[in-house]
Protein backbone atom coordinates (compact mmCIF):
# COMPACT_ATOMS: atom_id res chain seq x y z
CA UNK A 1 0.00 0.00 0.00
CA UNK A 2 1.61 3.16 -0.63
CA UNK A 3 0.67 6.07 1.36
CA UNK A 4 0.06 9.50 0.15
CA UNK A 5 2.72 12.10 0.37
CA UNK A 6 1.98 14.35 3.20
CA UNK A 7 3.16 17.39 1.83
CA UNK A 8 1.42 20.52 2.69
CA UNK A 9 3.07 23.17 0.33
CA UNK A 10 3.65 27.25 2.13
CA UNK A 11 4.92 30.41 1.03
CA UNK A 12 4.32 32.15 4.62
CA UNK A 13 7.42 31.64 6.49
CA UNK A 14 10.33 29.98 6.63
CA UNK A 15 13.05 29.33 9.88
CA UNK A 16 16.65 29.72 9.09
CA UNK A 17 19.62 29.13 11.83
CA UNK A 18 20.61 32.83 11.44
CA UNK A 19 17.64 34.60 9.02
CA UNK A 20 14.26 33.88 8.62
CA UNK A 21 11.92 34.55 5.49
CA UNK A 22 8.40 35.86 5.62
CA UNK A 23 6.92 35.21 2.10
CA UNK A 24 10.16 35.30 0.38
CA UNK A 25 11.37 38.88 2.49
CA UNK A 26 14.33 38.22 4.82
CA UNK A 27 13.23 38.92 8.43
CA UNK A 28 16.20 40.84 9.72
CA UNK A 29 17.53 42.09 6.54
CA UNK A 30 14.43 43.25 4.60
CA UNK A 31 11.90 43.88 7.41
CA UNK A 32 13.42 44.88 10.62
CA UNK A 33 13.71 48.57 10.19
CA UNK A 34 11.92 48.47 7.22
CA UNK A 35 8.29 47.87 7.38
CA UNK A 36 5.94 49.33 9.42
CA UNK A 37 3.38 47.17 11.53
CA UNK A 38 0.58 47.85 9.23
CA UNK A 39 2.80 47.08 5.89
CA UNK A 40 3.77 43.60 7.99
CA UNK A 41 -0.28 43.18 8.77
CA UNK A 42 -0.82 43.32 5.11
CA UNK A 43 1.67 41.14 3.97
CA UNK A 44 0.18 38.92 6.54
CA UNK A 45 -3.07 38.85 4.59
CA UNK A 46 -1.95 39.54 1.42
CA UNK A 47 1.11 37.74 1.06
CA UNK A 48 2.48 40.52 -0.99
CA UNK A 49 4.19 44.00 0.67
CA UNK A 50 2.14 47.16 0.18
CA UNK A 51 3.53 50.59 -0.78
CA UNK A 52 3.64 52.84 2.36
CA UNK A 53 1.33 55.15 0.76
CA UNK A 54 -1.38 52.46 0.73
CA UNK A 55 -0.38 51.55 4.41
CA UNK A 56 -1.17 54.77 5.32
CA UNK A 57 -4.73 54.21 3.47
CA UNK A 58 -5.33 50.97 6.18
CA UNK A 59 -3.90 53.16 9.09
CA UNK A 60 -6.53 56.02 8.16
CA UNK A 61 -8.98 53.05 7.97
CA UNK A 62 -8.21 51.53 11.45
CA UNK A 63 -8.32 54.77 12.93
CA UNK A 64 -11.88 55.63 11.85
CA UNK A 65 -13.21 52.51 11.87
CA UNK A 66 -12.36 52.44 16.00
CA UNK A 67 -15.66 52.59 17.79
CA UNK A 68 -15.39 49.90 20.37
CA UNK A 69 -18.40 50.77 22.93
CA UNK A 70 -19.05 47.20 24.67
CA UNK A 71 -22.65 47.27 23.77
CA UNK A 72 -21.71 46.26 20.31
CA UNK A 73 -22.92 42.82 20.25
CA UNK A 74 -19.72 41.19 18.77
CA UNK A 75 -17.27 42.98 21.55
CA UNK A 76 -20.37 42.76 24.18
CA UNK A 77 -19.24 38.44 23.39
CA UNK A 78 -16.26 39.48 24.16
CA UNK A 79 -16.74 41.11 27.50
CA UNK A 80 -18.50 38.00 28.36
CA UNK A 81 -15.61 35.59 27.58
CA UNK A 82 -12.94 38.04 28.84
CA UNK A 83 -15.05 38.10 32.60
CA UNK A 84 -13.86 34.44 32.96
CA UNK A 85 -10.20 35.92 33.26
CA UNK A 86 -8.83 34.84 29.55
CA UNK A 87 -7.41 38.02 27.39
CA UNK A 88 -6.47 35.40 24.35
CA UNK A 89 -9.42 33.45 24.33
CA UNK A 90 -11.80 36.45 24.52
CA UNK A 91 -10.41 38.17 21.73
CA UNK A 92 -10.54 35.07 19.46
CA UNK A 93 -14.25 34.97 20.29
CA UNK A 94 -15.04 38.01 19.67
CA UNK A 95 -13.17 37.87 15.88
CA UNK A 96 -14.50 34.64 15.56
CA UNK A 97 -17.74 36.11 15.10
CA UNK A 98 -16.91 38.31 12.11
CA UNK A 99 -15.94 35.67 9.47
CA UNK A 100 -19.20 35.69 7.28
CA UNK A 101 -21.52 38.27 9.51
CA UNK A 102 -23.70 40.35 7.71
CA UNK A 103 -22.24 43.49 9.88
CA UNK A 104 -18.43 44.25 10.90
CA UNK A 105 -15.27 43.82 8.68
CA UNK A 106 -17.06 40.87 6.72
CA UNK A 107 -19.78 42.98 4.93
CA UNK A 108 -16.81 44.85 3.50
CA UNK A 109 -15.78 42.07 1.16
CA UNK A 110 -19.59 41.69 0.16
CA UNK A 111 -19.72 45.30 -0.48
CA UNK A 112 -16.85 45.13 -2.60
CA UNK A 113 -18.44 42.32 -4.78
CA UNK A 114 -21.11 44.34 -5.23
CA UNK A 115 -19.16 47.35 -6.13
CA UNK A 116 -17.02 45.89 -8.85
CA UNK A 117 -20.34 44.36 -10.51
CA UNK A 118 -21.46 48.21 -10.47
CA UNK A 119 -18.48 49.44 -11.81
CA UNK A 120 -18.71 47.13 -14.73
CA UNK A 121 -21.95 48.08 -15.41
CA UNK A 122 -20.96 51.71 -15.33
CA UNK A 123 -17.90 51.16 -17.32
CA UNK A 124 -16.87 54.95 -16.69
CA UNK A 125 -19.91 56.82 -16.79
CA UNK A 126 -20.28 57.86 -13.28
CA UNK A 127 -20.79 60.98 -13.97
CA UNK A 128 -23.59 60.07 -16.13
CA UNK A 129 -26.44 60.20 -13.11
CA UNK A 130 -29.29 58.56 -15.21
CA UNK A 131 -26.87 55.45 -16.41
CA UNK A 132 -26.21 55.68 -12.47
CA UNK A 133 -29.55 55.63 -11.63
CA UNK A 134 -30.20 52.78 -14.18
CA UNK A 135 -27.90 50.84 -12.95
CA UNK A 136 -28.30 51.20 -9.51
CA UNK A 137 -32.62 50.40 -9.94
CA UNK A 138 -31.66 46.99 -11.98
CA UNK A 139 -29.57 45.63 -9.28
CA UNK A 140 -31.96 46.41 -6.29
CA UNK A 141 -34.76 44.58 -9.01
CA UNK A 142 -32.61 41.74 -8.02
CA UNK A 143 -31.85 42.34 -4.92
CA UNK A 144 -33.38 43.65 -1.93
CA UNK A 145 -30.67 45.77 -0.67
CA UNK A 146 -27.02 46.92 -1.46
CA UNK A 147 -24.47 45.75 0.92
CA UNK A 148 -22.15 48.85 2.58
CA UNK A 149 -26.05 51.15 3.11
CA UNK A 150 -27.58 51.84 6.70
CA UNK A 151 -26.35 53.04 9.81
CA UNK A 152 -28.33 52.15 12.56
CA UNK A 153 -29.52 54.78 15.00
CA UNK A 154 -28.19 57.86 13.23
CA UNK A 155 -28.52 59.80 10.12
CA UNK A 156 -25.19 59.13 9.00
CA UNK A 157 -21.94 57.14 9.82
CA UNK A 158 -19.59 59.26 11.37
CA UNK A 159 -16.62 56.82 10.70
CA UNK A 160 -17.45 57.76 7.07
CA UNK A 161 -17.40 61.30 7.07
CA UNK A 162 -14.03 61.40 8.63
CA UNK A 163 -12.44 58.45 6.74
CA UNK A 164 -13.46 60.34 3.54
CA UNK A 165 -12.08 63.63 4.53
CA UNK A 166 -8.89 61.78 4.79
CA UNK A 167 -9.38 59.91 1.60
CA UNK A 168 -9.52 63.66 -0.14
CA UNK A 169 -6.70 64.89 1.79
CA UNK A 170 -4.76 61.75 -0.17
CA UNK A 171 -6.14 62.46 -3.43
CA UNK A 172 -8.22 58.87 -3.26
CA UNK A 173 -11.63 60.10 -3.74
CA UNK A 174 -10.53 61.10 -7.61
CA UNK A 175 -9.59 57.45 -7.97
CA UNK A 176 -12.03 54.35 -10.22
CA UNK A 177 -13.75 52.83 -7.84
CA UNK A 178 -14.04 55.43 -5.37
CA UNK A 179 -16.03 57.60 -7.87
CA UNK A 180 -18.17 55.12 -8.38
CA UNK A 181 -19.02 54.74 -5.01
CA UNK A 182 -19.72 58.07 -4.80
CA UNK A 183 -21.88 57.97 -7.76
CA UNK A 184 -23.75 54.98 -6.42
CA UNK A 185 -24.67 56.08 -3.31
CA UNK A 186 -25.95 59.23 -4.90
CA UNK A 187 -28.21 57.45 -6.70
CA UNK A 188 -29.00 54.97 -3.32
CA UNK A 189 -30.00 58.03 -1.49
CA UNK A 190 -32.80 59.29 -4.18
CA UNK A 191 -34.20 55.84 -4.72
CA UNK A 192 -33.82 54.61 -0.85
CA UNK A 193 -33.25 57.22 1.15
CA UNK A 194 -30.46 55.28 2.41
CA UNK A 195 -26.57 56.71 3.63
CA UNK A 196 -23.80 54.63 2.97
CA UNK A 197 -21.95 53.53 5.69
CA UNK A 198 -18.09 53.34 6.13
CA UNK A 199 -17.88 49.33 4.72
CA UNK A 200 -18.94 51.13 0.96
CA UNK A 201 -15.73 53.48 1.34
CA UNK A 202 -13.60 51.00 2.35
CA UNK A 203 -14.43 48.47 -0.13
CA UNK A 204 -13.82 50.70 -2.97
CA UNK A 205 -10.40 52.29 -1.22
CA UNK A 206 -9.30 48.65 -0.94
CA UNK A 207 -9.86 47.89 -4.82
CA UNK A 208 -8.17 51.06 -6.15
CA UNK A 209 -5.56 49.71 -4.22
CA UNK A 210 -5.22 46.63 -6.27
CA UNK A 211 -7.06 44.09 -3.44
CA UNK A 212 -9.08 41.33 -4.73
CA UNK A 213 -12.73 40.91 -3.43
CA UNK A 214 -11.28 37.99 -1.24
CA UNK A 215 -8.85 39.78 0.30
CA UNK A 216 -10.92 42.52 1.70
CA UNK A 217 -12.95 40.70 4.07
CA UNK A 218 -9.76 39.49 5.84
CA UNK A 219 -8.16 42.54 5.77
CA UNK A 220 -10.57 44.99 7.09
CA UNK A 221 -11.10 42.43 9.89
CA UNK A 222 -7.41 43.21 11.10
CA UNK A 223 -7.91 46.32 10.92
CA UNK A 224 -10.75 46.35 13.60
CA UNK A 225 -8.61 43.68 15.53
CA UNK A 226 -7.31 46.56 18.23
CA UNK A 227 -10.87 46.86 19.43
CA UNK A 228 -11.25 43.69 20.30
CA UNK A 229 -8.21 43.61 22.31
CA UNK A 230 -9.13 46.57 24.43
CA UNK A 231 -12.54 44.83 25.08
CA UNK A 232 -10.58 41.85 26.04
CA UNK A 233 -7.59 42.86 28.13
CA UNK A 234 -10.19 45.15 30.62
CA UNK A 235 -12.89 42.74 30.36
CA UNK A 236 -10.28 39.86 32.16
CA UNK A 237 -8.78 42.70 34.64
CA UNK A 238 -12.40 43.05 35.59
CA UNK A 239 -13.25 40.12 35.73
CA UNK A 240 -17.01 41.26 36.96
CA UNK A 241 -19.19 38.32 37.98
CA UNK A 242 -22.71 39.69 36.75
CA UNK A 243 -21.51 38.53 33.00
CA UNK A 244 -20.71 35.13 34.72
CA UNK A 245 -24.30 34.67 35.81
CA UNK A 246 -27.13 37.00 35.96
CA UNK A 247 -28.38 37.05 39.60
CA UNK A 248 -31.90 35.56 40.29
CA UNK A 249 -33.11 39.06 41.15
CA UNK A 250 -32.78 40.12 37.70
CA UNK A 251 -34.67 37.35 36.12
CA UNK A 252 -38.81 36.39 36.27
CA UNK A 253 -40.95 34.33 34.78
CA UNK A 254 -43.80 35.46 32.96
CA UNK A 255 -46.37 32.71 31.49
CA UNK A 256 -48.30 29.89 32.58
CA UNK A 257 -48.30 28.74 36.43
CA UNK A 258 -46.82 25.32 37.45
CA UNK A 259 -49.44 23.21 37.16
CA UNK A 260 -49.68 20.41 39.69
CA UNK A 261 -49.68 16.44 38.26
CA UNK A 262 -52.81 14.57 38.15
CA UNK A 263 -51.31 11.88 39.48
CA UNK A 264 -50.00 13.56 42.48
CA UNK A 265 -53.68 14.98 43.33
CA UNK A 266 -54.96 11.32 43.57
CA UNK A 267 -51.95 10.60 45.68
CA UNK A 268 -53.39 13.44 47.97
Amino acid sequence: MTLPALVVPTRSAHWGWDEHRYFGHKVFEELAGHESFMGLTALSVLGRRLSPECCAVLEDAANTLTMADPRIWPLKLTRVVASYGGTVAAAAAGLLVEEGAQIGPWACGRAAAVLVAMHAEIDGRSDDAGHVRDVVVHYLERHAFIWGFGTPFRPRDERLVAFARCMRAKGRDTLPHYRTMEAVARAVRELRRAEPNIVWALAATCLDMGLDVREIGPIATTLMQHMFFAAAVEGARQAPEILRELPEAYVSYVGREARTSPRKEIAG
